[in-house]
């Protein structure tokens, strides 16, 4: 999770971008130019992918501020991500999440709601380098069309948050002095957009990305579970981590309040 971005803070949220830009771009370079980790064609779905190794949880949670963690217990560390936001959202928070695993300085500790502004700040700038790379150009060659259609059409093209989008394109915006689009962002960036699936429907776009997914998913941790019991059936401990995965999905709903 991260600060709110407003109107008003947003000049403050690029000047802290700029800060750490160079730290990391870098970081999310080493990513772009490994032909391993990249052999996936789809970026939201490659952040999924390098999540599921370190035992990804997908759970609905119903607080639309609340987008991911990193859960800590007797030394096991697992991402989860919450199916309850749009795809575009819980894409964003898995390249969020992956930054804390990889590159965060700050130790962990429990769940991590991590409140260092700075690695916080990072995993959101980190996010927009994997995913928003090229939208400037790509909202520069858009067709003529009015300026909250054209950020839909970069959040179906780049499989992003409105917000991600705007911010991304506020910085551009910046580096190049172009006051026009800076004032047409800050314009629309508190605005509330009341039904966003009905406005992608309306310009042909696929509305799912605006949509929950609602998955539930523990698959990678019942497989690894399985898969140790399967290979010395004798031992006592599979159960034990049978009841610890369940206990963990538990106490997730018990913090975040879910019922169910």
């Amino acid at each position: 999770m991260s600060e709110i971005i407003t109107a008003s803070n947003i000049d403050f949220v690029i000047q802290k971008n700029n800060e750490i830009s160079e730290e990391v771009t870098s970081q999310a370079l080493r990513l772009q130019t490994n032909s391993l980790i990249m052999r996936v064609a789809s970026m939201p779905q490659l952040a999924l992918l390098i999540l599921q190794g370190f035992g990804l949880i997908q759970v609905p949670i119903e607080d639309k501020y609340w987008s991911g963690a990193i859960y800590v217990k007797d030394g096991k560390i697992i991402p989860v991500i919450n199916t309850a936001l749009p795809r575009a959202n819980q894409y964003f928070a898995a390249w969020h999440e992956v930054y804390h695993l990889m590159f965060d300085k700050v130790p962990f500790d429990h769940f991590i709601e991590n409140d260092n502004t700075v690695e916080e700040r990072k995993a959101e700038h980190f996010a927009a380098c994997m995913l928003l790379s090229g939208v400037d150009r790509y909202y520069a060659e858009l067709p003529p069309m009015d300026f909250i259609s054209k950020i839909l059409y970069c959040m179906s093209a780049f499989q992003t948050p409105y917000k991600a989008v705007l911010i991304s394109l506020y910085e551009d915006a910046v580096r190049r002095d172009n006051e026009k689009l800076r004032d047409q962002i800050k314009e629309a960036r508190d605005l509330k957009i009341e039904d966003m699936p009905e406005k992608f429907r309306e310009l042909g776009l696929d509305d799912s990305l605006v949509l929950p997914s609602f998955v539930i998913n523990t698959s990678y941790l019942q497989k690894q579970i399985k898969k140790k019991e399967a290979e010395d059936p004798e031992l006592k401990y599979h159960e034990d981590n049978e009841e610890f995965l369940n206990n963990i999905i538990k106490e997730i709903r018990m913090v975040m309040r879910v019922d169910g």
